[in-house]
């Protein structure tokens, strides 16, 4: 499954360049800059299919050669966390910073996205570098402006100090433009045009931040309403209420895996696998168990995406995840949220006014 979804992105990065030409720049004929660079009318995608980001490209080039030279910066500035699609809810679940970091960094560079970037960590700082893919090198100075204002806006939105939290340094690798002025607002910290590389640098301290983010929160609801449900089968001490305990306190260094469970365990995975027959289970029922009860609560009490509740629950494609939840409850993830929603609203409306 890519957690990087680039048509979704382009979509959402038209939307917003829409908005900031419709409320901004008013004397800017959109419609023409549409029509020149491949966008439908409504600015909602490109007018050929999965080309979307391609087409936002192509209208930040002609407006920032323009009568707008910032507005790569602007649109960058309007990013949020979920303009990726699903590596935006991995990001929401990521237990630190730092976690979060390394999630981008491989979804970024397994995919077929504009840019890569990598980590590093040294001295006082963490260094985030960033490279542009060589077949927009042209097009690289507008890349990395919109891109990097655009991570530390999300980095600051997983952060408990908001945008009250600046980098250490910025720098970039092209010469300075007119408006550099901007770069300094924006990120409110140091600055260095024609450096060897660009890079984003915070403090150290702050990766290891854990992110107070509503969906962890949501998650951790989900387990704790889950663990009651389970009741006793979640508090004993035998081996399957341990097994049922390491997924849901600690999933993500579990990975829904025997392996991952064994060590988390600090049991060798064959023994894991015995004692749990010795038990009359096996991991592979006790994992589906947990992983459904949960999808369950997912559908019902929030809004995630499929993709992303099948991701959350450690399945590499969305359509493992919806077989696996057939064979289980014996309908669609998304027939069960329908008939839940029409359930809620049917007693919602039969309630007295």
């Amino acid at each position: 499954m890519q957690l990087f979804e680039l048509e979704h992105m382009g979509r959402r990065r038209l939307a917003a360049l829409r908005d900031i030409l419709q409320s901004r720049y008013p004397q800017i004929d959109i419609r023409q800059v549409a029509m020149d660079c491949g966008i439908k009318t409504d600015w909602s995608q490109a007018t050929t299919e999965n080309r979307s980001l391609q087409a936002a490209l192509r209208a930040l080039t002609l407006l920032r050669n323009g009568p707008v030279p910032d507005i790569a910066l602007q649109l960058g500035d309007q990013a949020q966390i979920t303009d990726s699609g699903l590596l935006g809810y991995a990001v929401l679940t990521a237990p630190t910073v730092l976690q979060a970091a390394r999630i981008t960094s491989h979804a970024l560079n397994q995919s077929n996205y504009l840019l890569r970037n990598k980590i590093v960590m040294s001295g006082e700082h963490a260094r985030t570098v960033f490279t542009v893919a060589g077949s927009v090198r042209g097009q690289s100075e507008l890349i990395l402006e919109m891109s990097m204002i655009a991570v530390w806006r999300c980095i600051q939105a997983i952060l408990p100090g908001g945008r009250a939290v600046t980098p250490s340094y910025v720098t970039f690798n092209f010469p300075p433009p007119k408006y550099k002025e901007r770069f300094t607002e924006l990120f409110a910290c140091p600055i260095e045009f024609n450096s060897s590389h660009s890079v984003l640098a915070m403090p150290k301290s702050l990766v290891h931040v854990n992110i107070p983010s509503g969906n962890a929160e949501l998650i951790r609801t989900f387990s704790s309403e889950l663990k009651q449900l389970l009741g006793d089968g979640y508090r004993g001490n035998n081996i399957t209420a341990r097994v049922r305990r390491a997924l849901l306190e600690n999933p993500q260094s579990c990975a829904y895996s025997l392996e991952g469970t064994a060590r988390q365990l600090k049991i060798a995975p064959r023994s894991l696998r015995r004692y749990l027959s010795q038990n009359g289970h096996s991991f592979r029922q006790v994992c589906l168990e947990v992983r459904m009860q949960l999808a369950q609560q997912y559908l019902h009490s929030s809004n995630m995406p499929l993709k992303a509740i099948a991701y959350q629950l450690g399945y590499k494609h969305a359509s493992n995840f919806n077989r696996a939840f057939c064979d289980y409850f014996g309908a669609p993830p998304e027939t069960l949220r329908r008939r839940r929603r029409q359930e809620t609203t049917a007693r919602s409306a039969n309630l007295p006014r």
